[in-house]
């Protein structure tokens, strides 16, 4: 694969590969085919890849001038790509070949509005042989050429000759002009006829065209209102979406006091059952701290039951008794205190 041939958009320095020095050999034309890529594709602000014309400027090595145009050019954003296919001037002589690439942008009176030039890159061709074209063997190319010339010579007269038949032709024809003109008569009823048949066909294509468009018209209108039908039905429910929105958000307020109002009612549950359960540790000790005793003497284990015993039988000591009896003296009640 060839090598490329580098150029500096900015320098215009040219680096010819060691590989790429080859041109071939003398006589040949459009066989070698060298790859250039340029550096930067812009300059100071101009980009050499918009409208610009492209060629590689030669001087071969008989010291004359020539060029090859460049067809295309592939640009990217960091620069510009071509080849050159090395025509027949560049190579008509061994020795050294001398290039640069040049590039013109002009406008449409052909004046040049911008043009760059590359520096100077060296090639080498090489020697060969070509024989001239009289010495190709067995060929006598000269005689060919005079051949030819005389066979075109030959040809030139016989079209002087068709000519003036022609013109007798045209003499012989002028006697059937009448002919010519009935024909045309002929013609131009048939073109009426044709033009009333296709206004015809224009107004039936017409009918079925206007038939059409008011089919189709119809058509848009029902659906304009099916579609006007379907945006109020989405709107309907739009605003549904929205109702049931709002009523979400209040369910989630209500169901966050509710979730709130448990969480203390749990609370208050759970401190009533341990004060409940306190009171029953309570009870339970204080209940283990009484005795019943059934027997009433002062031997009873239970201060509780003896003390209440005890007031009760205080309460009996203070009562007295009391009788009242007929006197039979006076005939009076007596009063009897019993013991």
């Amino acid at each position: 694969m060839a090598e490329t041939i580098i150029i500096n958009a900015a320098t215009r320095e040219i680096k010819v590969p060691d590989s790429e020095i080859n041109f071939g050999v003398a006589g040949e034309r459009k066989i070698e085919r060298k790859h250039f890529r340029i550096e930067g594709r812009t300059y100071k602000g101009v980009d050499l890849a918009d409208g610009f014309a492209w060629k590689v400027s030669c001087e071969n090595a008989a010291k004359k001038p020539c060029a090859d145009l460049i067809d295309s050019i592939v640009a990217d954003a960091t620069g510009i790509e071509f080849d050159w296919v090395v025509g027949a001037a560049p190579m008509a002589f061994k020795g050294e070949l001398k290039f640069s690439v040049c590039a013109k942008r002009t406008n449409s009176l052909a004046e040049i509005l911008n043009e760059w030039h590359s520096r100077i890159g060296t090639g080498i061709v090489n020697a060969g042989l070509e024989a001239t074209v009289e010495d190709i063997g067995g060929y006598d190319l000269a005689a060919q050429l005079q051949q030819e010339a005389a066979q075109a010579k030959a040809n030139a007269e016989a079209a002087k000759d068709a000519q003036e038949a022609a013109e007798s032709a045209r003499d012989a024809a002028s006697g059937s002009a009448s002919a010519a003109d009935n024909s045309a008569s002929a013609a131009a009823s048939s073109a009426s006829d044709a033009a009333n048949a296709a206004k015809t066909a224009g107004d039936a294509a017409a009918k079925v065209v206007n038939e059409g468009v008011a089919e189709k018209l119809t058509e848009m209108q029902n659906i304009q209102k099916d579609v006007s039908t379907k945006a109020q039905t989405a709107e309907t429910a739009a605003k549904n979406a929205d109702t049931a929105k709002t009523a979400a958000q209040n369910a989630q307020k209500a169901a966050e006091k509710s979730a709130g109002n448990a969480v203390n009612s749990e609370s208050a549950a759970k401190t009533s059952a341990e004060q409940a359960a306190a009171a029953r540790d309570t009870a339970q000790e204080l209940a283990g701290r009484v005795t019943v005793d059934d027997t009433l003497s002062d031997a009873s284990a239970s201060p509780v039951q003896n003390k209440v015993i005890f007031a009760a039988l205080a309460k009996k000591q203070d009562v007295q008794r009391v009788t009242f009896v007929i006197n039979d003296t006076d005939g009076g009640l007596d009063a009897v205190v019993a013991d």
